[in-house]
C-alpha cells in the first residue's frame, strides 16, 4: 500500500490522469493565492450542521471567499435527486428547526449574506447557488471550485456513488464544468453547529481538525495549479473519506485510492424476521471488486476503511459514463444485426 504526503498525493494524481484541454474556471491572469479564490460549499446534513460551519469557518480563516448554500433539511441519500421547493415557505421546519416552520424556502443568517439555506437537495442547493444566487447576489462572480461535506459518515466505494447526496452534489458541479470534492467524515453523529460553538477553539475537535485537512487539500490543490489552465482535469472530481478522530488520530495521513476494488461495497437488502421488514444489506459483488478503469495497483478506499487505519483517502472519479472503446466494440459484435 502507498501512502503520501498531500503535496505527493496530489502530485501523482495529476501525473496519474490524462491532462485534458478545460475550461474549468481559470480566470485570465489570475494567481494561485486564496484570496482571489471562490468556494461554494453545499453538504447533504444540513446547512446547520457542525462540520459545515466548522469548514466555512476554517476556508474564510485560511483566505477563501466562500459561499455556504446547503439543504435547509437533512438531505442524506438522496444521491443526485434535483429537488425544487414546492411553495414559498417552508412547510415543515429545517433540521434542528432551524429554520422554522413557515420561514421563506431559502434564505441566509441575518449576519452573514454567505451563508444559505435552501430547500432543496444537494445538487439543486449547487445549482441554486450557481443560476440564482451569484447572479443576483454576487456580481456574477466566478467559482473556482465546490466542495460537498464533509458529510457525518463515511461514503466509500461505487455502492455509495448514486446514493449520496455529499457525492451527487459533487458530480452535479462536475457536470457544469466546475472542479468539485466530495469530503465524508466517519464520525456519524448529528449535530447543531449552534451546540458546539464552545469547541469552535479546540484543535482536537472532530469537527476543527476534519476542517483542517479541508483547508489543507485546497491549499495544494490551488498551490499546486500554478499556470496550468485547469484545476482538476475536466470531467473529474475526487471523493475524499476521512477517519474517526481520537486521541491515536488527530493528524491523519493521506492515501492515494480508487473507489472500486477489494471489499467495495454495493447496496442490498435482508429481511428482519422479528420486525417483518427490510434491514440494509452491505454486499459484495464482483463488477465493484475487479478493476477495468484507472490505476489497478492502487487499494480501493474501502481498504483504508475496513482496516481502520489513520488514513484519509483520495480517490478520482469522472463523469464520462461511455464505456471503453473496447467494451463498446463487443458490445457492438452481440448487436450487429440491430444496425444493419
Amino acid at each position: 500500500m502507498k501512502f503520501f504526503s498531500i503535496a505527493a498525493t496530489l502530485a501523482l494524481l495529476s501525473s496519474r490522469i490524462s491532462a485534458f484541454p478545460t475550461l474549468i474556471s481559470k480566470r485570465e491572469g489570475s494567481e494561485s493565492t486564496p484570496t482571489n479564490k471562490t468556494i461554494l460549499l453545499t453538504n447533504d446534513d444540513g446547512w446547520a450542521s457542525t462540520n459545515i460551519r466548522a469548514t466555512y469557518r476554517e476556508l474564510k480563516s485560511a483566505g477563501y471567499d466562500v459561499l455556504l448554500v446547503a439543504p435547509a433539511s437533512q438531505k442524506s441519500g438522496f444521491g443526485g435527486l434535483f429537488d425544487l421547493p414546492t411553495s414559498v415557505n417552508l412547510t415543515e421546519e429545517g433540521e434542528f428547526g432551524y429554520p422554522a416552520k413557515g420561514s421563506p424556502s431559502w434564505g441566509h443568517e441575518e449576519d452573514d449574506i454567505n451563508v444559505w439555506y435552501f430547500d432543496g437537495t444537494p445538487a439543486s442547493c449547487v445549482s441554486f447557488g450557481m443560476d440564482y444566487l451569484i447572479p443576483k447576489h454576487f456580481h456574477n462572480k466566478s467559482v473556482d471550485l465546490v466542495i460537498a461535506g464533509p458529510n457525518e459518515g463515511t461514503n466509500i466505494s461505487p455502492g455509495m456513488f448514486t446514493l449520496s447526496g455529499t457525492i451527487g452534489a459533487t458530480y452535479s458541479a462536475v457536470g457544469r464544468g466546475l472542479p468539485a470534492i466530495a469530503f465524508s467524515g466517519r464520525l456519524e453523529n448529528n449535530s447543531f453547529y449552534q451546540d458546539d460553538i464552545e469547541k469552535e477553539d479546540d484543535d482536537s475537535f472532530y469537527a476543527n481538525v476534519y476542517a483542517r485537512k479541508v483547508v489543507e487539500i485546497v491549499n495544494t490543490l490551488f498551490t499546486s495549479q500554478n499556470n496550468y489552465p485547469y484545476l482538476l482535469p475536466y470531467t473529474t472530481g475526487l471523493n475524499v473519506n476521512l477517519p474517526l478522530i481520537n486521541e491515536d488520530c488527530m493528524d491523519p495521513e493521506w492515501a492515494l485510492t480508487r473507489l472500486s476494488g477489494q471489499q467495495s461495497v454495493s447496496a442490498g437488502i435482508s429481511y428482519n424476521e422479528t420486525l417483518g421488514l427490510f434491514d440494509w444489506l452491505d454486499v459484495h459483488y464482483d463488477p465493484t471488486t475487479k478493476c477495468i478503469f484507472g490505476d489497478c495497483d492502487l487499494p480501493s478506499e474501502s481498504t483504508i476503511y475496513y482496516k481502520e487505519l489513520c488514513q484519509i483517502s483520495v480517490s478520482v472519479f469522472s463523469i464520462d459514463y461511455d464505456a471503453s472503446y473496447q467494451q463498446y466494440r463487443t458490445a457492438e459484435k452481440v448487436l450487429t444485426s440491430l444496425f444493419d
